[in-house]
């Protein structure tokens, strides 16, 4: 990551939201993980799946938002063609 970009404040180590004042006491739900859970976004997670869990929604919300846009798209030029017929 360049030196100049500002990290999101879930995918930041140092942000107050990811310090051990949220830890659970219990270690994060992945399979396997044994690092404290809890985050400010979420008390089952720890610090590095509980980034990737975030990415993953991310993810899956741009692509809900892509699919609207086309969607919004196609309804828009079908209305147009209908228009002009």
């Amino acid at each position: 990551m360049a030196e100049n970009t500002k990290l999101i404040a879930f995918e930041d180590p140092d942000h107050p939201g990811n310090s051990p004042k949220y830890h659970t006491g219990k270690s994060c739900i992945e399979e396997g993980c044994e690092h404290p859970a809890g985050t400010a976004w979420s008390p089952y997670w720890c610090f590095e799946h509980n980034v990737e869990r975030i990415h993953r929604i991310s993810a899956q919300m741009d692509q809900v938002v892509d699919n609207f846009k086309e969607r919004a798209l196609a309804a828009a030029q079908e209305r147009n063609e209908s228009n002009h017929s």
